[in-house]
């Protein structure tokens, strides 16, 4: 018995290692060896500059639109996008629907990203308001967003609200409790592991929409919807490695802490849920 076990994890191993090498090569490494470039004056040039990099950065004027635009779409999308799922994850569960209705819902996920942007650039780019070349231009993007990404928080949501134990809404109905006090009070507070892991998707998610506005308007679009993804490409592009790992570094620190902070909360709720047990 022992023998198939050890074997079993073997061949696990064996399958996990493409993988894992994969990563270890295309991702790993080269992130650090990016941390070394972020301290010279560029590839070429292996003069160590200190945090001169990071000085620079953050008095760029790119690099700061870039933030200010993408800590805006966040911002506004993320929350709009938990509301708007957990919502129709409420309306789902109550009112059974057939399968399809799910599958419609989340169809949106896999359309070609060069359709959506023709899609919206007839919707939006053309015409007498012309949305995408106007200051309103970072709405039409959070649109994008949450018309894309709504559907699969939903679904996910719908098995969080599945998996609460019924006992307990029956009883909360015994004792009188009305319905938005049952989504106060039970639905939201047990669906908190759903938000947070909704929460990250949707950050990883919300990356992706650059893309998207990559495709509409390419490199340099509307100041309005400038993001760090357009900041890190252009940098790429011209070869300007240091700025670019730079970037890449202060970006990642920032979801990094966002990402610690929402598994805290996680982490305190499930110490609350042991406790109570």
């Amino acid at each position: 018995m022992k023998k198939t076990k050890e074997k079993v994890g073997l061949i696990g191993i064996w399958f996990i290692l493409p993988s894992f090498l994969g990563f270890l090569v295309l991702f790993l490494i080269p992130y650090l060896i990016g941390i070394k470039l972020s301290f010279q004056n560029s590839s070429l040039d292996s003069t160590f500059v200190g945090f001169s990099n990071y000085i620079l950065l953050f008095q760029n004027e790119a690099f700061r639109l870039a933030v200010k635009n993408t800590l805006f779409f966040m911002g506004i999308a993320i929350p709009l996008i938990l509301v708007i799922s957990f919502l129709l994850a409420l309306i789902l569960y109550e009112i059974p629907t057939p399968g399809f209705v799910k599958l419609f819902i989340i169809l949106p996920m896999f359309i070609p990203s060069g359709t959506v942007a023709g899609f919206f650039n007839d919707l939006f780019g053309n015409g007498v308001d012309n949305l995408l070349n106007s200051d309103k231009a970072m709405w039409v993007l959070i649109v994008l967003f949450i018309w894309r990404n709504t559907g699969y928080n939903l679904i996910l949501y719908l098995a969080g609200l599945l998996r609460i134990d019924k006992s307990i809404i029956e009883s909360s109905e015994i004792d009188g409790v009305n319905y938005w006090e049952k989504v106060q009070h039970i639905y939201m507070p047990l669906c908190t592991p759903t938000t947070v892991f909704v929460t990250v998707l949707s950050i990883i998610n919300s990356f992706k929409v650059f893309k998207d506005i990559y495709i509409l308007q390419g490199p340099y679009p509307n100041p309005r919807v400038y993001l760090l993804q357009h900041f890190m490409t252009n940098k790429f592009q011209s070869l300007q490695y240091a700025e670019l790992t730079s970037a890449a570094y202060v970006f990642t620190i920032g979801v990094l802490v966002v990402v610690y902070l929402l598994f805290l909360v996680d982490r305190n709720y499930a110490k609350k849920v042991g406790e109570r047990q």
